[in-house]
């Protein structure tokens, strides 16, 4: 049994860490058996990069989705992407190295950058971190743990930008992957790949929580996305949504 060390659900999202969903996404693709343990302040202490999701497999932990599904293709012979040309796989690869190292700061700076949206969001974090503790308490740390990711984001970059112009960086990235899912039901045709697990989490993300940001309003905008993410819930959270 592999133990996955994910952050917690909101509402119909199976969890608020966009790398920690397509990893579970994959998993339920992949029918790997797993059980959740869903991750407190104290988790990181133990985390082999510092972030989640790792996991605990075979006594051993592993930490980074890309590297963890890297290594079950090899050690379970699990190939997601085996019906894919070279070209598709170039494609599908470039477009989860965007999600992942460009993408991601746009859900950053909509819960972390806007102030209104932090907020709401700081008391979901005190919660996550320390859901024993009382808010009073805890929320000065979710506020320690905001600094973090503000400064991150300065060290990555995107951080050095205004609102407007990360939102035109990231809408760019949203209309990308809209061109590029066309009409189709998954990104690589008819049947959902890696590529589809990675997209799930992350624009799973941008619409939950759903906050007030112009990067928010155009992934509305784009209904081929919104209705790939329904699409993936169904298809492999229906056991989830059940449960709400």
């Amino acid at each position: 049994m592999i133990s996955l060390y994910t952050a917690p659900s909101f509402e119909d999202l199976p969890s608020i860490s966009p790398p920690s969903l397509e990893l579970e996404t994959w998993f339920r693709m992949a029918k790997l058996p797993y059980e959740k343990v869903i991750v407190k302040a104290q988790s990181f202490e133990i985390a082999p990069k510092g972030k989640i999701p790792f996991i605990d497999y075979q006594g051993k932990l592993i930490g980074d989705a890309f590297l963890i599904i890297e290594m079950f293709k090899q050690t379970e012979g699990i190939d997601l992407d085996a019906s894919l040309t070279p070209v598709e796989r170039s494609l599908s690869l470039a477009f989860r190295r965007m999600l992942k190292e460009n993408t991601l700061w746009g859900a950053a700076e909509v819960r972390f950058g806007i102030e209104e949206n932090w907020q709401h969001y700081r008391v979901i974090v005190a919660r996550a971190l320390f859901p024993e503790t009382p808010l009073e308490i805890s929320e000065p740390f979710a506020d320690e743990f905001r600094k973090t990711i503000i400064s991150q984001m300065h060290s990555h970059g995107i951080g050095r930008h205004s609102h407007k112009e990360i939102s035109q960086i990231i809408c760019a990235d949203f209309q990308a992957l809209s061109d590029f899912l066309a009409d189709k039901p998954f990104f690589m045709g008819d049947e959902p790949t890696t590529l589809d697990a990675t997209a799930y989490g992350y624009i799973g993300n941008f619409l939950q929580p759903r906050y007030e940001s112009p990067i928010v309003d155009y992934l509305l905008g784009r209904s081929n996305l919104c209705q790939h993410y329904e699409r993936m819930s169904h298809k492999f959270f229906s056991d989830s949504l059940l449960e709400l």
